[in-house]
């Protein structure tokens, strides 16, 4: 619109709507930023959500992988990765090291290398032994006397099993699938450690 001089002068309404763009222009990096909060408040959100299920669920796996067994109406549980048999616990090392290095093993776990009482517990551990593996058992040749002695100090009954191969001074037993066969105690085999479940009642669970 010209004005007498022949200018062009703006409308003011024109000039009120470039204002109002201006202002709606102004809003969007606003929103922008609160649409981030947002989005960055529900990923936490959800994640939160995601990490206490997992947390629950591993829980949940770790007490159904934790081998419990009713016996006498009372129940007796294991570590995770050991096995429960009656009422002892076993585990079985994939680290090859000589009897001694072995049996400290064991120990560092509050327990020790297997010592087998009865024909029940040999076949138990034999069926868990993959084929061609070896597992040092808590069994040795005594420096007096000769004979196959337990860690504990019993002497292995002969007729529970024999022990193929020489009964030196520095003999050791390891175990496998069908057999026990003596070995020099510094070679270096896997291990199996064992030692008592732990009893508990339902009302512990």
């Amino acid at each position: 619109m010209e004005n007498e001089d022949g200018y062009m002068t703006l409308k003011p309404k024109n000039h009120l709507k470039v204002k109002d763009k201006s202002a709606d222009f102004a809003w969007y990096p606003q929103c922008y930023c609160l649409m981030i909060i947002f989005g960055c408040v529900g990923i936490l959100a959800f994640m939160t959500i995601i990490i206490g299920l997992d947390y629950q669920n591993k829980k949940m796996d770790f007490l159904q992988n934790v081998n419990s067994s009713n016996v006498a109406g009372s129940n007796f549980t294991c570590p995770n990765h050991w096995l429960l048999n009656q009422e002892k616990c076993y585990w079985f090392s994939t680290s090859f090291k000589t009897w001694k290095e072995s049996q400290l093993d064991c120990k560092n776990q509050q327990a020790h290398l297997l010592v087998i009482q009865n024909l029940d517990e040999l076949a138990f551990i034999q069926s868990k032994l993959k084929p061609g593996h070896f597992g040092w058992v808590g069994l040795y040749v005594t420096h007096q006397g000769n004979r196959w002695t337990w860690i504990d100090e019993h002497l292995l009954i002969p007729q529970l099993f024999p022990v193929i191969g020489p009964t030196d001074h520095n003999s050791c037993a390891v175990i496998t699938g069908s057999q026990v066969y003596s070995e020099d105690c510094n070679c270096k085999f896997n291990s199996i450690c064992q030692k008592d479940a732990v009893k508990f009642t339902s009302s512990n669970v």
